[in-house]
């Protein structure tokens, strides 16, 4: 995976960390949509979403053609520019989703969440050095929250267990235990960020796939939670 498409999956774990806080909060039950009737308890706001079906009980996300807000069902509310537009599909339990990707993969994932983020960028963005991070554009991230696993050993296992699911090698789980291993030497005061692993999920050039295990470090039982990330390069702003 290049520097740039890295950077992009890296800003979706800080651009989607407080739409969890709130995803679950907001929201109201999800019907009337073609093709697609969600159990009772998931919760989400906006118009239907024309990438996702059920299928024998299973969530299916169609993430082989362009990302717009109609395929993921956000509510732009209006405007022109979109900051923070978010689509956000929540439920008390979790539930057996499936994500079809580009170049015929396949990601099979037990979830809590789905949230999807949309981004205006009409001049694009730099770093500090004039580099560009993330070309002109509407950027979309789908971020999905699944199951959690508390202690090392479960935590590790059902990284491990995801990874081979999913047709990737599983050397992420080796990793994972070397950020577990790596508790004890990190100084308390630091301890209030997060640690883990994430693997790169194969998909053509223009979308960024990762299948990750993060958990916090100053917690007395480690708990681990399975995440998968997608983002997509700037399509152009209609």
């Amino acid at each position: 995976m290049s520097r740039a498409r890295r950077r992009r999956i890296g800003a979706a774990l800080v651009a989607t960390a407080a739409v969890v806080l709130l995803a679950g909060c907001v929201g109201q039950p999800h019907s009337g949509v073609p093709g697609y009737t969600s159990a009772p308890d998931v919760q989400h706001r906006g118009p239907a979403p024309t990438a996702v079906h059920l299928e024998d009980g299973v969530e299916v996300w169609d993430l082989t053609g362009p990302p717009s807000v109609e395929a993921f069902g956000v509510d732009t509310d209006g405007a022109v520019t979109l900051r923070n537009a978010v689509a956000a599909y929540s439920s008390a339990e979790d539930r057996p989703a499936r994500f079809v990707l580009p170049g015929d993969r396949v990601v099979d994932l037990s979830v809590g969440e789905v949230i999807v983020t949309v981004d205006d960028h009409p001049d694009g963005l730099t770093d500090s050095s004039g580099e560009v991070i993330t070309p002109a554009g509407r950027s979309f991230v789908l971020q999905v929250e699944g199951p959690t696993s508390s202690g090392a050993a479960a935590g590790v296992a059902a990284y491990r267990d995801a990874l081979g699911a999913a047709g990737l090698p599983t050397g992420g789980a080796d990793e994972l235990q070397e950020a577990v291993d790596s508790v004890p030497s990190i100084d308390p005061t630091e301890t209030n960020g997060r640690l883990g692993a994430s693997t790169d999920v194969p998909v053509p050039e223009g979308t960024s796939a990762a299948l990750s295990s993060r958990f916090r470090p100053s917690d007395t039982t480690l708990t681990f939670r399975l995440q998968f990330f997608v983002s997509w390069a700037p399509v152009p702003i209609p």
